[in-house]
């Protein structure tokens, strides 16, 4: 016999793309120019140079945020971050219904 995954009809969240304003602190970490999209809490290279890097507190700890993440908050108000490749695959935008705040 074959079966097939029944759809999962996913709640309607709440998300908007990073800007400056929306994290919850900074944290001074260190990034190698070789691999700019890595940084790491201790300089473990000669190339790496401090930066200041964004965050936000989540449910799985301290989360570091990259410009094209988006942060998510769900209807408990707990808040996550979504690469934007995954977030862009994942979800759709979706236009105001009065049934969806029901």
């Amino acid at each position: 016999m074959k079966f097939r995954r029944k759809p999962i009809i996913y709640p309607v969240i709440d998300a908007d793309q990073y800007k400056p304003g929306m994290e919850d602190g900074f944290e001074i970490r260190y990034q190698d120019l070789k691999k700019p999209h890595y940084t790491w809490e201790f300089q473990c290279s000669f190339n790496a140079v401090p930066v200041q890097v964004p965050f936000i507190n989540t449910f799985q700890g301290k989360k570091f945020i990259r410009n094209d993440d988006w942060v998510v908050e769900y209807d408990n108000g707990r808040k996550t971050l979504i690469h934007d490749k995954e977030f862009n695959t994942t979800y759709e935008k979706v236009e105001y219904h009065e049934e969806l705040d029901a």
